[in-house]
């Protein structure tokens, strides 16, 4: 090697190992602040520290000093640890096959201690879960390397990423699955409902001739709702099917669009596990996944089979969201331009009609109808004369017009501040979306750039146009009011990226993997942010379930149970919320009530619907319900400038506020409210009777 390559090669080394020890005693320091400031205040045994507190602080500053002393000798005195390298490579030499199991002991152990231990609620800290999440990842690393003189292997590091990721997710999931009574957050009990109506009517006592109306779309509720088929279903049960529906279909998705090749099997499988952690960063519902994966299934397939699959695609994915009916046509499009291209190195007039024929296909049932509205908006000329125009009917109008599209789009307020960061999400939509997609964008993009995955302008326009557009949309969506929580209106986009990534995979990717991860610095870095970023997102907020006591619950339910027995006497009983004690027989035969469910009334609030608010307002002053079961209500209005009274989601409280808590205050009286369960009981102020 030429003397001048050894020196940059050099000083490349020399400035790595200074950035690595800076970032580590960076991150150890910010540990050890937030455990401090955790600590600070619990007694005065030390200053203002307690006994357990001094102890814990000990236990945690001293290994830590000895890591960072540990790390700064194997970077610059590597000499000084020669033997005991020799010794330890023998120890994980003779493991053999035991390290499989230490190492989903220590993934395991990660997953309980974040989800399901005590200490999981306590340390919260951004810091202290990276280090957490990065100190498991390195012993995993060194347990899977299988080399004789390496201490780990960039292969090995991608690889339990992988595992760490997919473990917290289905952790995350799963620590949902409880037969605790109540909902678990806001939309959870009137959910389960939801799903319910669909097979499950029979749970309730509902003399109405007409279904039963759920606020929730049609793709939703059958695939949620299908558990309920199973008699007696519990509500353990319904939220572990939950919990399996937001999982298992990602990676199904990423075993459809991947193929393995050459009999790399390993490879296809973690492309499962990298399909399942990516798209958890929305996430996404999964109708849209289970749409895509038909279109993922009709890759190759002969056309006489291709188009039924795309168009069943398009139509599932119409009947869940309106949004979402061009999406499966546009994935159809790019995969079969990437496809010819890798069988043909060019798209020849074949190749057009294909993509013509399935991206028809796709819109055939639910997106060609909008487009057939939006021209004849724009050229009134073109319809029949006897074709008389469709109600839009305002927010509930049909997409199918252009004057209802635009009623639908707008009928609700935009909050284009949550694209930045913000109280309910603080990267905000632009800077959380970067985080999660960038280093695949720019994967892809050095691909090409560097010609290891064959492209032609065509595929190309065809990838920055769709994929352009599914974003647009997905950003405007984000920026509606009850949006912007997370990146989940971002759905279209980020399963575009995952089909398109497999025909990179496929391209040049896969064939390369190995060697680019040996030679190519910036590839290793950007593969670490491909799966280290989603594989460490759900250790940012995750935490174990907070529930009372299993006496408390009974005891509450019971008083609940209590009011609504002697209220039924006198009037109709409202659950506007906590649905699902209806949906487990938990209030005996009680009438179901339909109207004012809370969710649909939070979208009817939001939108400033007068005409809905007038019966409601009617019901309200007339007393028609003699007992209302719904959420804590306050009087109070937040502002934007008032950062100790709640959530961030301020438009959203000042509606409901508005349209709801107003009224229902003026009219009603709290006869019950239980903090530790989110509920609160009303009955009429002027009222007959009373119920102890």
């Amino acid at each position: 090697m030429a003397p001048k390559k050894k020196t940059r090669k050099a000083k490349s080394a020399a400035g790595l190992n200074a950035f690595i020890l800076a970032g580590a005693i960076l991150l150890c320091l910010l540990v050890a602040i937030e455990l401090f400031n955790l600590g600070w205040g619990s007694g005065s045994w030390l200053g203002r520290f307690s006994l357990k507190w001094t102890l814990t602080l000990s236990l945690v500053y001293v290994p830590l000093l000895a890591f960072l002393g540990l790390l700064a000798t194997a970077l610059y005195f590597p000499q000084r640890l020669v033997k005991t390298q020799k010794h330890f490579f023998r120890f994980r030499q003779g493991l053999g096959k035991w390290r499989w199991p230490l190492l989903i002991f220590v993934l395991l152990f990660l997953a309980w201690f974040i989800f399901y231990s005590a200490w999981g609620g306590l340390f919260m800290g951004l810091f202290t879960r990276a280090f957490l999440f990065l100190l498991a990842l390195g012993l995993t690393t060194i347990l899977l390397t299988n080399h004789k003189t390496q201490l780990f292997e960039w292969r090995s590091l991608l690889f339990t990423g992988l595992l760490a990721g997919t473990v917290l997710a289905l952790a995350e999931s799963l620590v949902l699955v409880t037969d605790y009574p109540f909902a678990l957050h806001w939309s959870e009990g009137n959910r389960l409902w939801d799903y319910s109506v669909a097979f499950g009517r029979d749970r309730y006592y509902y003399s109405g001739a007409e279904p039963i109306f759920a606020w929730i779309d049609a793709g939703r509720q059958t695939l949620w709702g299908l558990v309920f088929l199973i008699p007696g279903t519990p509500i353990w049960l319904v939220r572990l099917w939950s919990a399996i529906l937001v999982t298992v279909p990602y990676a199904l998705l990423g075993w459809a669009a991947f193929r393995p090749l050459d009999g790399r099997h390993e490879q296809w499988l973690a492309a499962g596990l990298w399909s399942l952690i990516f798209l958890n960063q929305g996430p996404i519902y999964t109708p849209l996944v289970l749409a895509a994966t038909l279109v993922a299934l009709a890759r190759r397939k002969p056309i006489w089979l291709a188009l039924p699959l795309v168009y069943l695609a398009g139509h599932y994915a119409g009947l869940s969201r309106f949004t979402w009916r061009f999406a499966p046509a546009i994935w159809a499009v790019l995969l079969s331009f990437g496809d010819a291209v890798l069988a043909n190195g060019r798209l020849i007039w074949r190749d057009w009609l294909h993509a013509l024929a399935l991206g028809l296909a796709g819109i055939w049932s639910k997106g060609l109808p909008i487009l057939v509205g939006i021209v004849l908006g724009l050229f009134p000329f073109l319809a029949a004369g006897d074709v008389a125009p469709q109600e839009t009917g305002g927010a509930g109008g049909t997409v199918e017009t252009l004057q209802g599209l635009q009623a639908v789009s707008t009928h609700q307020p935009f909050l284009w501040e949550r694209l930045f960061p913000n109280d309910i999400y603080a990267p905000g939509i632009l800077l959380g979306l970067a985080f999660a997609t960038l280093p695949l964008i720019l994967l892809m993009v050095y691909l090409i750039r560097r010609g290891y995955w064959k492209t032609v302008f065509w595929q190309q326009a065809a990838m920055v146009l769709g994929l352009g557009a599914l974003l647009i949309v997905g950003v405007v969506a984000s920026a509606k009011v009850g949006g912007g929580t997370d990146l989940h209106n971002m759905d279209m986009f980020l399963v575009g990226l995952v089909l398109v990534a497999a025909v990179a995979w496929e391209g040049g990717l896969a064939a390369r993997l190995y060697s680019l991860i040996g030679e190519a610095k910036i590839v290793r870095w950007l593969l670490a942010g491909v799966i280290l970023i989603p594989a460490f997102l759900p250790m940012i907020e995750g935490k174990p379930l907070e529930l009372p006591a299993p006496e408390r619950t009974q005891f509450v339910l019971e008083r609940i149970q209590n009011k609504v027995m002697c209220a039924r006497q006198y009037g109709e009983v409202l659950l506007m919320d906590q649905r699902q004690l209806l949906t487990f027989g938990l209030m005996g035969d009680l009438p179901l009530v339909v109207d004012y469910e809370k969710k649909y009334v939070m979208d009817q609030a939001l939108s400033g619907n007068v005409d809905y608010f007038e019966n409601f307002h009617a019901d309200l002053a007339q007393g028609r319900f003699a007992l209302i079961v719904t959420e804590r209500e306050a009087l109070q209005f937040k502002k934007a400038d008032l950062e100790s009274i709640g959530d961030g989601l301020i438009e959203e409280n000042n509606a409901w506020v508005t349209w709801v808590t107003t009224p229902l205050l003026d009219h009603y009286e709290s006869v019950g409210e239980f903090k530790d369960v989110a509920v609160e009981l009303f009955m009429p102020i002027e009222r007959d009777f009373d119920c102890p």
